[in-house]
């Protein structure tokens, strides 16, 4: 049975989580199918969007913990780490593709990674995001440790941090750490509706602002605003923006067609 279920809707594929029983853990058959999911959905050309989200209850509860040699590897787990969850988060990150994430319940550690490593962040009003780390001896992971500090500032990061408690959705998107909290019946319809608006979109910008964006959270002014031309420079050679154009000045919707 595949950890990470595929399903197409036109232009939008939702990338599912498939380890209920275990709140969506991450097991290595998780992070490896999520990896190989992420890439036939960028090779394949025909996606203008992805959707992730958790299968039953939860949406990621981090780390596979249990069995008899959980904590005798432990010297190796830098390693692991190195070889399933870090690929997977910057493997969002660097998507062409934008990645719209649909916290359907918990997400816990390297899950609260998982998530926050998408563009744009929807959770329903059940859902909580919790820092689990330090109630089990561990530190953080998954890219939180730069995600929290950087959406909610540095004061309320590493309370969560410290405190390990339990954040609601719905304080969440108010402090500005995902973009919106939705009733639960509702999470999947909201989460489309974005990623078709985003698939609807221009694809060559929407990547280039992707890489705008992620550049300029360690770059200085100057290189930015040089990054920014060169980016512009890119896209202005499109047909989409030309398209962009006309369909504004005959006051129509734009028809992008990724070129």
């Amino acid at each position: 049975m595949s950890m990470v279920l595929s399903e197409r809707r036109g232009s939008i594929t939702i990338l599912t989580l498939n380890n209920p029983q275990a709140y969506n853990a991450l097991a290595d058959g998780v992070t490896a199918d999520l990896l190989t999911a992420l890439d036939g959905v960028v090779s394949e050309r025909n996606t203008r969007a992805i959707v992730l989200t958790g299968a039953g209850k939860g949406f990621c509860s981090g780390a596979e913990l249990g069995g008899g040699d959980t904590f005798d590897r432990g010297a190796g787990i830098g390693d692991k780490m190195r070889a399933s969850i870090n690929p997977v988060i910057e493997k969002l990150r660097a998507s062409p593709i934008p990645v719209v994430i649909a916290v359907n319940g918990a997400a816990a550690g390297a899950g609260v990674g998982i998530a926050l490593a998408g563009d744009i962040v929807i959770a329903a009003r059940s859902a909580r995001f919790i820092l689990s780390f330090a109630k089990l001896g561990a530190v953080l992971d998954g890219g939180t440790s730069l995600f929290l500090q950087r959406s909610i500032g540095a004061a309320r990061a590493r309370a969560l941090a410290l405190l390990a408690e339990p954040l609601a959705a719905e304080t969440a998107a108010q402090w500005g750490l995902i973009w919106k909290c939705v009733d639960d019946a509702d999470l999947l319809d909201e989460a489309l509706a974005v990623a078709q608006k985003l698939a609807d979109g221009p694809p060559v910008a929407l990547g280039l602002i992707k890489q705008q964006l992620e550049a300029a959270w360690t770059a200085n002014l100057a290189a930015t605003l040089d990054s920014e031309a060169t980016a512009q420079t890119r896209a202005f050679v499109t047909e989409d923006l030309r398209e962009g154009a006309a369909a504004f000045v005959e006051k129509r919707n734009p028809r992008f067609v990724g070129r």
